[in-house]
């Protein structure tokens, strides 16, 4: 009785770890990734772990059909700010990358002030790239271009009155600080910036590279990879929690660890064993299709001529 309850338990465990909206709802196309590290603490195998970060964030989760509430329990001020944002671009997915389909697609909401400074700059350059800047009365203004749907933040000011509707992502500001217009900057602090979970995913090491003894290598993103390489960096959302709903509430937070790696000696001596192996067994079976493809060239052949004859 004793080993059948703790079968159970396992049972149990693993079919709780199991995220089922996978299965109910599946995975956008667009959703690469995969846990690059082993979900029981351990490291990588194969590899030499040599820093590791991570930071928990707070933030709102809501659903589309959320956009036509008021606040806090919906985002009506912004609602057509998003509706045009989202509609411009592919849905990233969830976090696991689900996508729980039209009105109930969930997207996440943070003060821009909780948004690390690194993710802050990168959202900015992304900007940059999908607006120009031109002259207006002598002063420089940024003027969106017609192809942003590879920008996959929404940055949106507050509202400073009430009823007020936020229709338009804040520009960035120009390159020369200078040319900067008191008069129409907001500050990080009346911003909100709005992303489906998915997209997150895309720059995870910059949500905490700041002040970790890696830090150099995790804002280069040129070395994050979906798995384990030699020289890389590896990050994961490795715990979220849900919106209580039921009791109104949309808060939630996210974890993110990151780690550098590079490959050991056993571990490449490993790789290369089967990565021989793979190639042999390759060749194998290309030899026998090919055998095979000649087999039956010979036996029509052979049936020809019988029929000739």
């Amino acid at each position: 009785m004793k080993k059948l309850a703790v079968l159970s338990v396992f049972i149990w465990g693993v079919l709780a770890g199991i995220n089922w909206d996978i299965y109910e709802h599946g995975v956008v196309d667009t959703f690469r990734w995969s846990r690059p590290f082993p979900d029981d603490g351990t490291d990588p195998g194969g590899f030499h772990v040599h820093c590791k970060a991570e930071g928990t964030f707070h933030a709102k989760m809501y659903k589309l059909s959320d956009l036509i509430e008021p606040e806090p329990l919906g985002l009506q001020p912004w609602r057509f700010g998003i509706e045009e944002f989202l509609a411009r671009r592919g849905y990233p997915g969830s976090w696991d990358g689900v996508d729980h389909k039209d009105q109930n697609r969930e997207i996440v909401v943070m003060e821009y002030v909780d948004v690390p400074e690194p993710v802050r700059h990168w959202i900015e350059e992304q900007q940059r790239d999908v607006f120009e800047e031109t002259i207006e009365n002598g002063q420089k203004v940024m003027r969106k271009k017609r192809n942003d749907r590879k920008w996959l933040f929404g940055i949106f000011a507050k509202p400073k009155r009430e009823n007020q509707q936020i229709n338009d992502t804040v520009a960035p500001k120009p390159t020369d600080a200078a040319a900067v217009d008191p008069a129409h900057d907001i500050k990080d602090e009346d911003k909100i910036v709005v992303f489906a979970a998915g997209a997150a995913y895309e720059i995870l090491p910059l949500w905490v590279s700041k002040g970790s003894k890696c830090e150099r290598a995790m804002s280069n993103l040129t070395k994050y990879k979906h798995q384990a390489e030699d020289d890389t960096i590896l990050a994961w959302v490795t715990d979220h929690t849900k919106p209580k709903r039921d009791l109104d509430k949309r808060d939630i937070t996210f974890k993110v660890e990151a780690m550098e790696v590079t490959e050991s000696e056993e571990g490449k001596r490993s790789r290369l064993m089967w990565e021989k192996l793979h190639r042999t067994l390759r060749r194998n079976e290309r030899r026998m299709q090919k055998e095979e493809r000649m087999k039956v060239r010979r036996e029509l052949t052979e049936g020809r001529i019988k029929d000739e004859l």
